[in-house]
């Protein structure tokens, strides 16, 4: 028993080792490039003004929830940067270490295939996580009220929003890994969530058939709950929500996990693992 423990021991070591090594690797990347660091931090907060401008040429109306449309867009806008982030960040460093002739090499290491896939969206995240926050504090200063924020409710519909559409950046993943190209997931789920999960537009003012589409979107029960715990609404009330992204997250991990490493074995019995 002493020696099983060891070696879960030394396996749960080994796998945090390389997936701190993976976010340290990246980290170092974004940040050495100071100029592009800092651009991506000032888009943000002009990003939030412009949010704040497109609210007022419509007047500010009152939306669903009862709160102003710059509330409504301010909570999505800032949020709707974790979809972007989890169908993106796989599939770019795929392509990235394909590019620069590392992918061959990681992969022949002992890293599992989850562990090294998962892996390259830490810093991602990360970096999301600080774009978000500083959107919001700008938001703030233009007048976004989060006094009555649920902090529980974000939290876990946080964690769900990143659980349920992660697995489609992976899945976009396995497609750069066969095709060597960015595929259609990626450009499917960002401009549906646009144009129907309820990032500009609520969702009840939407056509019925596309009401019925954007039930689908993992993005509007994610930012449904996300605008609900900023109105301060227990998770209680956005049960359905939850219970729908935990479903798509059960589902979808695996299926994804799964079709990358079959991807990865199409790659090597091709010859092509290291080719771009």
């Amino acid at each position: 028993m002493r020696g099983v423990a060891y070696a879960g021991g030394v396996g749960v070591a080994g796998i945090l080792s390389r997936t701190s090594a993976i976010f340290l690797r990246d980290a170092q990347i974004a940040t050495s490039y100071g100029a592009a660091f800092g651009l991506q931090l000032l888009g943000t907060v002009v990003a939030a003004a412009v949010s704040y401008c497109i609210a007022l040429g419509a007047g500010n109306p009152t939306v669903a929830g009862g709160a102003r449309y710059f509330d409504y867009l301010a909570v999505n806008m800032a949020f709707y940067g974790f979809q972007s982030t989890a169908l993106l960040t796989f599939a770019e460093a795929i392509r990235e270490s394909q590019l620069v002739g590392t992918l061959e090499v990681m992969l022949s290491t002992p890293t599992s295939i989850p562990v090294l896939i998962l892996s390259t969206g830490l810093w991602a995240f990360m970096f999301c996580g600080l774009q978000t926050s500083l959107f919001l504090a700008t938001a703030v200063a233009f007048g976004l009220n989060l006094s009555h924020t649920n902090v529980l409710t974000v939290l876990v519909f946080l964690v769900l929003t990143i659980a349920c559409i992660s697995p489609l950046g992976v899945l976009a993943a396995s497609v750069t890994m066969v095709f060597k190209k960015a595929g259609p997931v990626e450009f499917f789920f960002n401009n549906a969530a646009l144009l129907c999960g309820g990032v500009f537009l609520p969702v009840d003012k939407l056509p019925a058939p596309l009401q019925i589409f954007s039930w689908l979107l993992p993005i509007s029960h994610a930012l449904n709950g996300l605008r609900a715990g900023v109105l301060g609404t227990p998770i209680t009330h956005v049960i359905g929500d939850v219970a729908w992204l935990s479903i798509a997250s059960i589902v979808l991990v695996p299926l994804s996990l799964l079709a990358f490493a079959r991807a990865v074995r199409a790659a090597r019995v091709d010859g092509t693992l290291g080719s771009y």
